[in-house]
């Protein structure tokens, strides 16, 4: 009896995605547990492995194939000596295979940005027969082109003719404009999620300037005392987990008319790839000492930059920051990362005048802003937040004091 492998969904949310690489090939035998092939999520490439153990008759989706929806087809395996079990099946295979694979095959005029009217017009002396097998924008553009189907071989599926058949790809390129490209996964879903953040969700914004003085002192007598080095930003993401534990009424979230009160204080923070952005998370955050945080942070990152996160690195979180000071940047606002109600951002730390004691001082300032949902936090209970960020990085000590992990500097 065949096996249908399915495209696994891997992570809540996931509704379908990229068959980036196969590591079998057809007839190769396969173990429960073997890595056989891996899938770009839109978060992270993964490898997924096989439930079962037999040998692989069939590779249904082709390496490179996008939108592969979850619980599809992609392979078949045969998991006794009898192959002939799935014959009643392979048509449904077929189909499958070829929805998929020929999913791209966009007819020339929807890729213009404006629609237009084109009439098409069939050349006479060319006929078609109708057993012929052939995909229908190949079959429009042979129409338009005037071109004989009858003596091309075709690749795909049961030797259906696919577009890469007709070798007319420069004269297709022709007419598509050369800086038009596909974005990733991960790009289209933040194009998603980010449009309909901002279209939903009522945000408002907080903003205080801290000074960052007595934080930077602590800093390097920490690192001045430690083989591992702890960043300003490992201070900060400490110091926004506290606030957060300072303050439970902002530990919610809007979802279907109801509010979400969460127990615990996970901190996501946003890491930027090539292909876009992901937010790992510090889950609590709050309790842990400060060295622990740095470290985590570190193998987060490493991760996310290899797109080996697990979903349950990245999914969830109940407040981001998100952090443009390496690049220059003093000030920005930032859209919340849903199912979130609130994400910090934050910028570059700046030497600048400041009036203390009637007396003109150089002090190290830091600005922060807060993006808040509305729906379910008010002015006073998101300033009273950022209020508590800003006094807990403004004096350190009592941040320093709950790390476990730090010693006496």
């Amino acid at each position: 009896m065949s096996i249908k492998i399915l495209m696994p969904a891997l992570s809540p949310t996931m509704t379908e995605g990229n068959l980036s690489k196969w590591l079998v090939k057809e007839g190769d035998k396969v173990n429960s547990g073997d890595v056989i092939a891996e899938i770009e999520t839109d978060k992270a490439t993964m490898e997924i492995e096989s439930a079962d153990e037999g040998t692989v008759t069939k590779l249904l989706i082709k390496e490179g194939t996008e939108s592969v929806p979850v619980n599809s087809p992609i392979a078949v395996l045969d998991g006794e000596e009898n192959e002939n079990d799935d014959a009643d099946n392979e048509d449904d295979f077929i189909k499958t295979d070829e929805k998929i694979n020929n999913r791209e095959e966009i007819p020339k005029e929807e890729l213009s940005s404006q629609p237009t009217e084109k009439k098409i017009t069939v050349n006479e002396d060319i006929s078609f027969n109708d057993q012929i097998k052939a995909s229908p924008i190949v079959k429009k553009i042979a129409k338009e082109d005037g071109i004989n189907l009858d003596n091309i071989k075709g690749s795909g599926p049961n030797g259906r003719i696919i577009m890469k058949d007709l070798n007319i790809s420069d004269k297709i390129n022709q007419k598509i404009n050369d800086n038009f490209y596909s974005p990733s996964s991960i790009r289209k879903v933040i194009a998603k999620r980010t449009t309909e953040t901002k279209q939903n969700v009522p945000h408002f914004y907080l903003s205080i300037e801290s000074n960052t003085d007595k934080l930077i002192e602590m800093r390097k007598k920490i690192n001045e005392n430690l083989n591992e080095k702890i960043s300003i930003n490992d201070i900060l993401v400490k110091a926004l987990a506290q606030a957060q534990f300072l303050n439970p009424a902002t530990n919610v979230s809007w979802s279907d008319g109801k509010i979400i009160k969460y127990e615990t204080i996970d901190v996501s923070i946003a890491v930027a790839l090539k292909e876009g952005l992901i937010t790992p998370i510090i889950k609590d955050a709050d309790k842990k000492g400060l060295i622990e945080i740095s470290l985590e942070i570190k193998d987060l990152v490493k991760k996310a930059n290899k797109g080996s996160l697990l979903p349950e690195e990245y999914n969830g979180g109940t407040i981001s920051i998100s952090n443009l000071g390496m690049f220059g940047i003093t000030e920005f606002s930032a859209i919340i990362n849903p199912p979130q109600s609130s994400i910090l951002a934050v910028g570059a730390i700046r030497k600048v005048p400041s009036v203390e004691n009637d007396a003109v001082v150089i002090t190290n300032k830091l600005k922060s802003t807060l993006s808040a949902d509305h729906r379910v936090l008010d002015g006073a209970v998101a300033a009273k937040l950022l209020k508590d960020f800003n006094d807990i990085i403004e004096d350190p000590f009592n941040l320093w004091l709950m790390s476990n992990d730090m010693k006496i500097v």
